[in-house]
């Protein structure tokens, strides 16, 4: 798989798990949807660059410069928002 679809998975999986983790957790509901939302534009700035790309003869994508460490960011704070809410519930 390229990278670009590597984007659009990780962006759909990722919106997916933490707009669930959303709506299960009411006390972080904002700082799982932060990150859902991200991801969900990510997703589909990457398909409609997909789409563009395909009608340039020599297309060079510098934005996935700025596009991949946004992809890596928003995770990382999804998944650190979710163990937050866990350890919260431990104690």
């Amino acid at each position: 798989m390229h990278v670009e679809q590597w984007i659009v998975v990780l962006s759909v999986l990722g919106a997916a798990l933490f707009g669930l983790a959303a709506i299960l957790i009411p006390i972080r509901r904002l700082y799982l949807a932060i990150p859902a939302v991200a991801l969900l534009l990510i997703l589909v700035y990457e398909i409609r660059m997909d789409r563009w790309e395909k009608t340039v003869s020599a297309a060079i994508r510098l934005d996935m410069f700025a596009e991949v460490p946004l992809l890596a960011l928003c995770l990382a704070f999804g998944m650190w928002q979710i163990v937050l809410s866990c350890k919260r519930k431990e104690i």
